[in-house]
C-alpha cells in the first residue's frame, strides 16, 4: 500500500453523530472565560479583475466595486486591505509560487530550501500553539472537481507542513464529513501498522529520505492523537444527527457551499480552530464547469484574455460568484451566536490571491478580504490602505500572535500590521 494509500485509510468511516457546539452545553461556564479564536485562510486562484475589485480613489464605500458587492450585507465585518505584496523569485513558475508559498514562513530574500519559498506554512505554526485545544489539530479543504489531477502538486495546495511536505487537503465531502465525525476504535491499530511497517522500511534509507519518513512518523502520530482526542470528546459531549453528504452530481456552488458548511460546523462544535480553503486550484489547464453561470471556461485562459471585453466579461462573473460564495460562508458564520458575539466575531477569516493580476502575473497590491474582529480586537468595515509594497507577511505575522502563535517574525515581515488594531 502506497503513503498516500495508508493516510486515507486513516480517516475512517463509522456512525453518522456529531458532537454539539461545546458552548451550548456549557454556556455558564463560556461567559467566564475568553472564547477562542478560530481562523480560517480562503484562496481564491489567480487574482481579481482589478477594476471590478479595488475603489476607485476618494470612494466612500470601499465595497463599491461589483466583485465585492456581495459582501456589503456585513460591511461592518469585512474590510478591505491594499497595498500588500509578496516577493516573485525569479527564475521558478510564478503560479506555483502564487498558491504553494501564499502562507509561507520562508524568507523568499533567503537560502530556500526548496525550489520555491516555501516552508511550513502560518495555519500549521498557528496550529502547532492552538491544536491542543481541538480534536482535530488542523484543516485543509480544497474545491478542485478536476478529475485529471495532471498539474503541478504546488498548484494545488497552499497548506505546508514544511520544504515539500505538503499537508494533503480534502476535496470529497464525504471524506470531510467521516474526518470530522466518525471514528473507528481500529483506527489506532492501523496507525501502529502503519509505523511498524514505515519503520522497518526506515532502516534501508539514506538520511535524506529518512528525514522525509520522519516528517511522514510526525504526520501518522498527530493523527493517531487526533483519533484519541475524538473519541473521546465524543464521549463526554451530546450529540445530533447529520445526514452525511451523498454522492450524487453536484453544481459548482453547491459543491463549495456543502465544503463551507461542513467548516461552519466544524468551527461551531470546536472540532477545529484552524482551517484552510482553496476555492479552486491555482493555474490549471483543463476547462471548468460553472454551472451556475452557464458556461465552461478555463479561469486560467480568461485572465490572460482581459483586453476582450467579452472574455473580461466572463472572467468578472467568475470572480463574483467565488465572492458570493464566501459572503455565503461569512453570513452562516455570522448568524451562529455564541458568547457575546456570533462565531465570526471570534475568528479572523482572510480571502485572497497569491497574485494581485493574473493576466501579468504580478505579486503587488495582493486582493485580500478580512473578516471577523478576533473577538473586538481588530477593526473593521475598513479600507486599510497600506504603503506600497508593504509585505503581506505583515499581515500574517500579525494574524499568527492574534491567535496565540508568539511568533517575532514570519517570512520577510518588518513588523506586524497594526494599523488595523483596534
Amino acid at each position: 500500500m502506497s503513503a498516500l494509500g495508508r493516510r486515507e485509510v486513516l480517516f475512517g468511516a463509522g456512525g453518522g453523530v456529531m458532537a454539539l457546539p461545546w458552548l451550548e452545553l456549557n454556556a455558564a461556564a463560556a461567559k467566564q472565560e475568553i472564547t477562542p479564536l478560530r481562523f480560517a485562510s480562503f484562496y481564491s486562484p489567480m487574482g481579481f479583475v482589478r477594476d471590478h475589485f479595488f475603489p476607485d480613489p476618494g470612494a466612500v464605500d470601499f465595497l463599491s466595486k461589483p466583485t465585492l458587492s456581495p459582501l456589503r450585507k456585513l460591511r461592518e465585518k469585512v474590510s478591505l486591505i491594499t497595498g500588500l505584496y509578496r516577493v516573485n523569485v525569479r527564475g521558478t513558475d510564478v503560479h506555483n509560487q502564487a498558491s504553494s508559498c501564499y502562507l509561507s514562513s520562508q524568507d523568499p530574500q533567503g537560502e530556500l530550501k526548496s525550489p520555491y519559498p516555501m516552508d511550513r506554512t502560518l495555519d500549521h505554526l498557528i496550529a502547532d500553539q492552538v491544536g491542543h485545544r481541538t480534536p482535530i489539530r488542523s484543516l485543509e479543504l480544497n474545491c478542485n472537481s478536476f478529475k485529471d489531477l495532471k498539474e503541478s502538486i504546488y498548484l494545488d495546495n497552499i497548506s505546508w507542513y514544511g520544504p515539500e511536505h505538503v499537508a494533503t487537503s480534502m476535496k470529497d465531502p464525504r471524506q470531510v464529513y467521516r474526518r470530522l465525525f466518525q471514528t473507528r476504535s481500529s483506527d489506532k491499530d492501523i496507525t501502529d501498522l502503519v509505523l511498524e511497517d514505515a519503520r522497518q522500511f526506515k532502516l534501508s534509507l539514506n538520511q535524506h529520505d529518512r528525514n522525509k519518513l520522519d516528517e511522514y512518523f510526525e504526520s501518522v502520530r498527530e493523527i493517531e492523537k487526533q483519533i484519541d482526542r475524538l473519541n473521546h470528546y465524543y464521549e463526554t459531549h451530546a450529540a445530533i444527527q447529520m445526514k452525511e453528504p451523498e454522492q450524487g452530481p453536484m453544481t459548482r456552488g453547491e459543491y463549495i457551499r456543502l465544503m463551507c458548511k461542513l467548516l461552519v460546523v466544524a468551527f461551531q462544535s470546536n472540532l477545529t480552530h484552524v482551517s484552510t480553503f482553496m476555492l479552486a486550484p491555482e493555474r490549471w489547464g483543463s476547462p471548468q464547469h460553472f454551472h451556475e453561470l452557464n458556461f465552461t471556461k478555463s479561469h486560467h485562459g480568461l485572465t490572460h484574455g482581459q483586453s476582450n471585453e467579452t472574455v473580461k466579461n466572463f472572467l468578472v462573473q467568475v470572480d463574483h460568484f467565488y465572492l458570493s460564495l464566501f459572503a455565503e460562508f461569512l453570513e452562516q458564520m455570522d448568524s451562529v451566536d455564541e458568547g457575546e458575539g456570533t462565531l465570526l466575531d471570534h475568528s479572523i477569516v482572510t480571502l485572497g490571491s497569491g497574485l494581485g493580476d493574473g493576466e501579468h502575473h504580478t505579486m503587488n497590491e495582493l486582493p485580500i478580504v478580512m473578516a471577523g474582529s478576533a473577538n473586538g480586537r481588530l477593526k473593521t468595515g475598513e479600507l486599510f490602505e497600506c504603503a506600497s509594497e508593504t509585505p503581506l507577511a505583515n499581515l500574517w505575522l500579525l494574524q499568527a500572535q492574534l491567535m496565540g502563535a508568539g511568533l517575532n517574525r514570519f517570512a520577510d515581515s518588518t513588523e506586524p500590521l497594526d494599523s488595523l488594531m483596534v
